[in-house]
């Protein structure tokens, strides 16, 4: 039998109001045979809000002057290739690819991880890695 009054450690039995006939009385009967924890948290957090999207014209002006005055136009960007993974590790990132696809499909996901799992997919061999 649950605690009452002074000490018990459940809410009191509540009911809402505007509710049809008879629906008042089974959500007091059910209140009474499950109690209400008294340390319900209202205020769930789902972490920080997304990173708003950059949208097209919020870079700056496309005549501005030039972010790099001493770079060659010609110049090619830099290669910040990755390592060469082996087949053997290559082949074990497929199947646990599709959580990784899981988690950065999330609204809230980092723009970083998004890149990250983008890059991984490259790892993955396919036929035409093939030696012939």
């Amino acid at each position: 039998m649950p605690r009452k009054g002074k000490g018990s450690k459940t809410q009191a039995v509540q009911t809402a109001s505007g509710q049809e006939y008879g629906e008042a009385t089974m959500q007091e009967q059910s209140q009474q045979l499950v109690p209400l924890p008294q340390n319900v948290d209202t205020s769930v957090s789902y972490g920080p809000p997304p990173k708003p999207k950059q949208l097209p014209g919020q870079m700056g002006d496309p005549f501005r002057n030039t972010d790099r005055p001493n770079e060659s136009i010609q110049a090619t960007p830099p290669t910040n290739q990755p390592p060469p993974l082996p087949p053997e590790r290559a082949r074990l990132l497929g199947p646990a690819l599709h959580v990784l696809y899981a988690i950065s499909n999330n609204a809230y996901a980092d723009p970083d991880m998004q890149a990250t799992v983008r890059r991984m997919e490259n790892f993955i061999p396919t036929k035409y890695d093939q030696p012939l």
